[in-house]
């Protein structure tokens, strides 16, 4: 489904390397804590809101001398010292409308302040303050996006692009303002499997102990899977420093936590390696696919377990070298232990094929009164040629595990439903306080595309099936919400977790 915000993830490069000493949990914790104060200001407090400050270089500053003393009088200086350039806060107070849904506010929580055991009494009274009396409307770090409503931007947040791998401090740096912005900007917080406090704990030791670009990489793959969300992710992609570039010349599924080969891209080289189409690997370079799966798991964006093995398959059998050992049983049951020769390969210019997301059928009457369409070989010009011969059926199975973006998603809903028909909501940005959500009917903002359906006195009054699994994300997900109004509606999950 569409996600309501768009996340600019920046990735910092340096010119320095700065070697980091495992943290304390004390220290850790204080730079938690340096994470959230130097957010709240930066979102909640006018004078910081409107960029009147360079507040990357106020909080770099800051973690030198922090990182650098151990003494906890330190950290409370740099904190007052941050509060002393923000200076007073003007703004008026705001209160949260708690007879509004809970959803609207379920992303704010500010009871770090209280459990805090770093802060003084006085810090945790103006960081209370500043979250009752926030900047309200424009927002110089995080906007709304005029060409997408609803989404934020972050067009003052500075690349710096000349680096090419960041510091200690900058990669810290990039860590806070990822926290921050999903902290408070991310409609989807609440549903992170791990509780948002706790990724930063997590994160804060990868990022000061990545001291190299590998380990770097590392560190910024798993802070941007961390919001468990199957749109997130890095782009350039960074999985070649994880799991190397090489990938094998064949197609092919996880099953059980085995990969099981399903088209061969080269049949002399598969020949030469003793492997088929159904040939089982088990392991590559001695190493179990189960263990590949579990080192490999943090890396991979996704909102369940189903997207996790998806994103999976573009990792695990990959290589750092240009060929490698492959292992594991063919169809007769005999075993091989096989070199095999790698190469570079798009991933994404397959994607459609590896996952055997085309189709040469378009539709078919499977009996006289059950009909199968394929998805994504429907388009505005062959639609009324395939669903109105079957209007008459008593069901229509949907295939739904492809990616239909030819599909007039909006149109199609006119053959089941009776009449214009609202079809969801979509979450909005609150700028006037950050974390606070509201919603809407989706695309409010366009009349032509705020309803589905038109008036028809004879729609489809079968059974509509829609075959979905772990291929079915983002469109196709998007047009279960559109036809599940349909009154006779069922859902068939194949297989989630391949």
């Amino acid at each position: 489904m569409k996600v309501s915000i768009k996340l600019l993830i920046l990735l910092f490069s340096a010119v320095t390397l700065n070697t980091a000493n495992a943290q304390s949990k004390k220290q850790i914790s204080e730079l938690s804590d340096l994470c959230k104060v130097w957010g709240t200001l930066k979102y909640f407090h006018p004078e910081i809101a409107s960029g009147n400050h360079d507040w990357d270089s106020v909080l770099v500053a800051s973690l030198d001398r922090i990182l650098d003393s151990n003494k906890k009088i330190t950290f409370q200086k740099e904190l007052d010292k941050m509060f002393q350039i923000a200076g007073k806060n003007d703004a008026p107070l705001f209160i949260i409308d708690k007879s509004a849904h809970p959803y609207t506010y379920r992303n704010i929580n500010h009871s770090w302040v209280n459990k805090s055991k770093n802060l003084t009494e006085s810090q945790k009274n103006i960081l209370k303050y500043n979250y009752s009396h926030p900047n309200q409307g424009g927002n110089y770090y995080a906007q709304n996006n005029p060409d997408d409503d609803g989404n934020i931007i972050t067009p003052n947040e500075k690349p710096y692009s000349k680096m090419k791998m960041p510091n200690r401090n900058y990669r810290l740096l990039g860590l806070f303002r990822f926290w921050n912005v999903i902290n408070y900007y991310y409609p989807y917080k609440y549903a992170t499997e791990k509780n948002w406090d706790k990724v930063l704990i997590n994160l804060i030791p990868e990022f000061i102990n990545a001291n190299d670009t590998i380990s770097y990489h590392k560190a910024v793959l798993k802070m941007a899977a961390s919001i468990d969300d199957g749109h997130g992710g890095i782009y350039p992609f960074l999985y070649q420093s994880v799991a190397g570039k090489y990938s094998p010349l064949f197609f092919f599924r996880l099953v059980d936590n085995k990969a099981v080969i399903t088209k061969i891209l080269d049949q002399e080289k598969a020949k030469k390696a003793n492997v088929q189409q159904g040939s089982v690997i088990e392991k590559i370079d001695g190493t179990s696919l189960t263990s590949r799966i579990k080192k490999l798991w943090d890396y991979v964006p996704a909102s369940n377990v189903g997207g996790k093995y998806k994103g999976l398959h573009r990792l695990i059998l990959n290589s750092k070298k240009p060929s490698s050992i492959y292992s594991g049983y063919n169809p007769d049951g005999s075993t091989f232990n096989s070199k095999i020769v790698l190469s570079e390969r798009n991933f994404l210019k397959e994607y459609l094929e590896f996952f055997e997301m085309k189709s040469p059928i378009t539709s078919k009457k499977i009996t006289n009164d059950i009909a199968y369409v394929y998805a994504a070989n429907i388009t505005s010009k062959n639609m009324d040629s395939i669903i109105l011969p079957l209007m008459d059926t008593k069901a229509i199975i949907l295939d739904l595990r492809n990616y239909p973006s030819s599909m007039p998603s909006y149109k199609i809903a006119n053959y089941f439903l009776k009449e214009p028909t609202t079809y969801g909501k979509e979450t909005m940005i609150n700028f006037n306080y950050p974390g606070l959500l509201y919603y809407r009917d989706l695309n409010s903002q366009y009349p032509s595309a705020r309803t589905v359906g038109k008036k028809n006195p004879n729609p489809y009054s079968g059974k509509l099936i829609l075959l979905v699994d772990y291929r079915t994300q983002s469109l196709p997900e998007f047009d279960c919400l559109i036809l599940n109004l349909q009154q006779y509606n069922y859902y068939w999950n194949s297989n989630c977790r391949c």
